[in-house]
């Protein structure tokens, strides 16, 4: 249809502009979730290391979910983030990851192989808690290890119990195995411990500050030049002499 100045003119009821109003939304919408891998922060560079690889693993799939990607999409882009190594590697294996969930696999398998339970075993009793590290990060790194194990190996009470055993004893000596019935609650008494003894190391340092104190006056240790009484004995003395003296002075005048 023409107007007077020989324009078209499109008519359309209300149901017809709502429904090509609905289409540009959708097509909006897809253009907009469509995404890709390209602005991932997280990279892999081939390192052999088992929470390096889940860290990298578990970094990907949020992002992917987060954004919408499609698995062909994140296939495509997954060698954006892989360098060096893995980079080379990925060349190497990329036609064997048919699907995107075959590529994490084949990321597990090269780069952190699943352990033997028995040398797990022996990487959670191979070292104990020493004096410098929290309770809190020696925990967590058992942890990490027991989590490495056969799923439903072991329930938390006997994790418990290896994690316990290999506590340094200032924890030990505090906190009763029978107290505790979850690893919070351990790491909840731990934490109380380790500020009491923050306090108290303190207390100590600064007791120890003053007894080390060395007075420039008399020589003697504890005290400072300020705090030394035989220098105000003296300096009292010295005052008393010197009004005695003006007052004998004065007496005689």
């Amino acid at each position: 249809m023409e107007n007077n100045s020989g324009q078209t003119v499109i008519q359309m009821s209300i149901e017809q502009l709502n429904s090509l109003i609905d289409a540009a939304k959708t097509v909006s919408t897809a253009a907009t979730i469509k995404g890709s891998l390209s602005n991932c922060t997280s990279h892999f560079r081939g390192q052999r290391d088992h929470e390096a690889v889940e860290e990298f693993i578990t970094a990907i799939v949020t992002y992917k979910e987060l954004q919408s990607i499609s698995d062909e999409d994140a296939l495509k882009g997954l060698s954006l983030l892989l360098h060096d190594m893995a980079s080379t590697w990925w060349q190497g294996v990329r036609k064997e990851a048919k699907t995107w969930t075959d590529a994490i696999a084949l990321i597990r398998q090269h780069f952190s192989p699943t352990k033997p339970a028995y040398q797990i075993y022996m990487e959670i009793f191979n070292k104990k808690q020493d004096e410098r590290t929290p309770i809190d990060t020696f925990v967590c790194r058992k942890r990490a290890l027991l989590a490495q194990l056969p799923e439903d190996r072991h329930d938390e009470e006997t994790e418990l119990d290896l994690v316990y055993g290999l506590l340094n004893i200032k924890y030990r000596r505090h906190i009763q195995r029978l107290d505790i019935k979850t690893f919070r609650e351990l790491l909840e008494k731990g934490r109380i411990i380790e500020h009491n003894n923050l306090e108290y190391d303190t207390v100590q340092l600064l007791h120890a500050t003053k007894r080390n104190k060395r007075c420039s006056h008399c020589n003697f240790r504890g005290h400072t030049y300020d705090e030394c009484r035989k220098r105000k004995n003296e300096s009292d003395g010295k005052t008393s002499e010197v009004r005695s003296s003006s007052s004998e002075a004065n007496e005689n005048q």
